[in-house]
Parts: C-alpha cells; structure tokens; sequence
C-alpha cells in the first residue's frame, strides 16, 4: 500500500475508535429502564449488611451494588449510596462482592463493576445502572420508585 493510504487507514481506525470510545463513555452512569424485569431471590444473593444477613428490601427501593476487590469506582459509589440510604426513608443499598460469586455475574450478565440494579419494594429489577451512577441519575431513580 502507498504511503497516503496507510496514513488514511491509521486516522479512519483512530477517528472510529475514539467515537465508539465516547459513545460508549457518554452511556456510562445512566439508567436503562428494565420493563420485564426480573425478581431478585436475597437468601441466592447471600448478602450480608453490618455482619447480619439481607433479609428484606427496602421500603421503597433497593440500590443493589456489584462489586469487585480491584473496582477503583465501586467504594465511591458505595459511599455515595450509604450517604443516600442515610438521608432517604426507605431507601436499602446492599453491595454484593462478585469476586467470588461469578455464577451471579454471569447470572445477571454483569461485564463491568460497579453496575447497580435498582429494585422496587419488592425485589423487582425496574433500570440497571452501568459503571458509576451520576448524581441526577440515582436522584431520578430513588424519585421514581417511591411506592
């Protein structure tokens, strides 16, 4: 190949690369509305909050957090959610560790941590949040399922 046509080559591989890259930043820390979503069975999860066993969901909503030991962004996310579920009646965050529970992340199809399921009052998956939530996100989601 000519010189000019492999400088093309390298700069339209570049060009694609870097507009997939922002498409897939810009979907990042939104909410995609699940509409059949799924019931979540706590005792399969077997998360654990303050050394004791999860047993129920939150009154209004439960922020279920996937984590991972190497996740940079997932203990900045938790202490986000243990802020709002300090500041939000009825609000339950729960984080559950997949480092060593991968028949939950293929389950549940986690690909990235943290990714966060936002449940109803009674364990109903209604959006999944992928990566780190952004402030207006969690905001709206703790807003629109209020039961």
């Amino acid at each position: 190949m000519p010189f000019d046509l492999n400088l093309i080559v390298v700069l339209a591989l570049v060009a694609a690369a870097t507009v997939l890259g922002l498409l897939w930043q810009a979907s990042q820390g939104k909410a995609k509305r699940i509409a059949s979503g799924e019931q979540i069975d706590l005792a399969e999860l077997g998360a654990t909050k303050n050394g004791k066993p999860v047993t129920a969901f939150g009154k209004n909503t439960t922020l279920l957090q996937f984590s991972s030991e190497t996740c940079a962004t997932c203990k900045q996310t938790a202490k986000l959610f243990h802020e709002l579920e300090a500041t939000s009646d009825g609000l339950l965050h729960i984080e559950v560790d997949l480092t060593h529970r991968l028949d939950l992340a293929d389950k549940f199809k986690i690909l990235q941590t943290p990714t966060t399921l936002v449940l109803d009052s009674k364990g109903v998956v209604k959006s999944r949040i992928g990566g780190a939530p952004r402030a207006a996100t969690i905001e709206a989601e703790i807003g629109t399922f209020v039961i």
